[in-house]
């Protein structure tokens, strides 16, 4: 009994640790709720894996991937492991924002039945057939994401700016149709339940 409460004190900590990690560092620019912010500028990390969220700080601080708003967060003492740890753990552990609290639209233009037959075949693997990920693939859900943002990352594995392991197979030369209706899709799917009812 006295293992299970410390245990359970030391998980509030870490979550009270996450937490003002992520309101000094990242509020700012992800919202209050981690919903995101600036109409796609800033993707939504509420609900994300923490092991997602780490891979991609891993990235940031390697410069893998390049923001500059992200740079002051691995200046020299900035963040420690310890530190990336609680604040991924305290944004997994955030319940998925309504896709409203997110600023996604309902609908972009594209062909859904295309988009499904994309996604089914190039996406679903990674991502899910709802789009809420596979946490043991380390893939992000794509759902409650604005569309804007997820084009964006698009552009990026496209141009080389951020890596993805099939960017060449899969975006290098899909035409633009093909990519509006993939994201009409995920927009679509953010109004179905998960799959199998969960």
């Amino acid at each position: 009994m006295a293992a299970m409460l410390a245990a359970g004190v030391a998980a509030a900590e870490d979550g009270a640790l996450g937490e003002a990690i992520y309101r000094a560092q990242c509020a700012n620019c992800h919202g209050g709720q981690a919903e995101g912010g600036e109409g796609g500028d800033y993707p939504r990390l509420a609900g994300q894996s923490a092991e997602y969220l780490r891979v991609q700080l891993d990235h940031f601080r390697e410069l893998k991937r390049q923001n500059k708003p992200m740079l002051p967060i691995f200046e020299a003492g900035a963040l420690q492991p310890a530190e990336l740890e609680a604040v991924t753990a305290y944004l997994a552990a955030l319940p998925l924002p309504a896709q409203e609290a997110v600023g996604v639209p309902q609908a972009v233009a594209g062909d859904l039945e295309l988009g499904f037959e994309l996604y089914e075949k190039d996406c679903q693997l990674c991502h899910g057939p709802d789009a809420r990920g596979i946490e043991d693939k380390g893939s992000p859900q794509l759902i409650a994401q604005h569309p804007r943002y997820l084009a964006k990352q698009i552009a990026d594995f496209r141009d080389g700016a951020r890596w993805h392991e099939f960017a060449e197979k899969l975006f290098g030369e899909a035409y633009e149709d093909e990519l509006d209706a993939v994201l009409a899709y995920i927009l679509h799917l953010n109004h179905q339940p998960p799959a199998g009812g969960g």
